[in-house]
């Protein structure tokens, strides 16, 4: 009877989602599946390590995959490393990037590959643009350490590299370099197939507040940018997504992004953008605890982010967000984003899987009570319209919905990561007569094979009594 009682109760849940809403776009796989992503920027340490490599070890990629079931991975990549002298690229820094990269396309995990930047660059004390590539002024750092890390973007030395580099028309160089550096990204990975695509610069920041916040530096500039880039990267790989976001300041927050819809550059006019908005309510850093005032601003945070999806008609991937642990109700904020995001059928990468702090590890790489909300069962792959799902971290227990396509030569699967189900798990197959499954030795994902095309098919999930 509790079985049935849950599962009425997701049904009706979802049924009183989806009512009346046109489904959003999804992420394809190489089949023609619709994908879904889950996993972690990897890694903030990398940003100012000694080679701008992050902490993992093969092993550590292994568990992220099988024991907590993701299937993606956001790689912090930096133009610094990859041209410290003005025309001249590091190959051995993207060897050693290569060789990290297929840690993860081996096991057949996804790879978003982003040239990060924070604070600009490292010739005015952030990270991402060489110091070639920043302008320096006599003015030395106004800001406290005490503040949040990103009001550095304050400084006037920060502001001006930032203004110069969006200042196409006076210093093209700035951006002509960006492009090429992305290009020579994309050469060497567009034989990959698991490299599902590029996010082509993080958090990108204006520089001048008025224009930032009045939409002039996103209508003009950033769109402007993202068109060269989009171009110059289409002319080496037609095959990837491309994953674009929002400016920064502001839009992390809640607040709406003035972004005018960007286009991809296909030959043939196809659209493999994706949106990847990232998301920090004030309250992650410099506020208090999760109350109904930013259970309100989470809810703002996604009404304007689904609006901007539609616009650019592309499918979301909230590419950062986490906290503290010691956040009180952090679980429930995090459920949250994600009741939110799967109803949107969207994608993310948690920051970030550095141990301690904010990850999903401890420093001794114990898990964190930031793992247990994190580890889901979700559908990795659907062979058909995925209608809907929902996973209940409390009750462990997972409900979707989907049409099946016959005419997809690769089966449904669906993420069990093997850390979740220690005594097991019962599944129900309801809509179908004909089926077949298997169970992925390595991974524990779930594979549906089915025989009947068209029917709507519901799969039920829930930890043996």
């Amino acid at each position: 009877m509790e079985t049935k009682r849950i599962i009425i109760s997701i049904l009706i849940c979802m049924s009183m989602t989806a009512f009346g809403q046109k489904l959003p776009p999804t992420i394809k796989d190489a089949f023609g599946r619709t994908v879904i992503l889950h996993g972690l920027n990897t890694a903030g340490g990398a940003k100012h390590s000694k080679d701008n490599q992050p902490w993992i070890t093969e092993n550590d990629v292994a568990k992220e995959n099988t024991e907590f079931g993701f299937n993606t991975v956001r790689y912090l990549i930096f133009w610094g490393a990859i041209e410290p002298k003005k025309g001249e690229y590091d190959e051995n820094y993207l060897a050693e990037v290569k060789k990290r990269v297929e840690w993860y396309t081996d096991r057949g995990m996804y790879v978003i590959l982003d040239i990060h930047q924070d604070v600009y660059g490292y010739g005015v004390g952030g990270n991402g643009a060489p110091a070639w590539a920043c302008t320096q002024t006599k003015i030395q750092n106004l800001i406290s350490d005490k503040r949040a890390w990103w009001m550095q973007n304050l400084e006037p030395k920060v502001i001006k590299s930032y203004v110069t580099f969006f200042k196409y028309d006076k210093r093209k160089d700035l951006q002509q370099h960006y492009i090429l550096a992305w290009k020579k990204v994309a050469e060497m990975f567009q034989d990959n197939p698991y490299v599902i695509g590029y996010d082509l610069m993080n958090e990108p920041h204006g520089g001048n507040l008025a224009n930032t916040l009045c939409g002039k530096f996103e209508k003009k500039q950033l769109s402007a940018f993202y068109r060269r880039l989009i171009r110059g990267v289409r002319s080496v790989d037609s095959t990837r997504y491309i994953f674009i976001e929002p400016r920064s300041f502001g839009v992390n927050f809640g607040m709406k992004s003035y972004l005018p819809r960007i286009k991809d550059a296909m030959p043939d006019g196809e659209n493999k953008l994706i949106y990847a908005p990232h998301l920090y309510l004030i309250f992650v850093d410099v506020g208090g605890n999760y109350n109904k005032k930013y259970q309100r601003k989470l809810e703002q945070w996604f009404s304007h982010r689904i609006k901007e999806a539609k616009l650019h008609k592309a499918p979301m991937l909230i590419g950062e967000f986490g906290l503290s642990p010691g956040k009180k109700d952090f679980d429930k904020y995090l459920q949250d984003i994600f009741t939110r995001a799967n109803q949107q059928k969207a994608s993310w990468t948690y920051w970030s899987s550095d141990p301690g702090g904010w990850g999903p590890l401890k420093g001794d790489k114990s898990p964190s009570p930031i793992l247990h909300e994190l580890v889901s069962v979700y559908p990795k792959a659907t062979a058909g319209q995925l209608k809907n799902f929902t996973y209940d971290s409390k009750t462990q227990t997972f409900l979707m919905t989907y049409i099946c396509d016959t005419t997809i030569a690769a089966p449904t699967e669906i993420a069990i990561p093997k850390s979740l189900y220690p005594n097991g798990y019962v599944r129900s197959v309801a809509g179908l007569s004909g089926w077949n499954e298997e169970t992925d030795a390595t991974t524990g994902a779930l594979k549906i094979y089915a025989d009947e095309h068209g029917q709507e098919v519901t799969v039920f999930i829930r930890p043996k009594e």
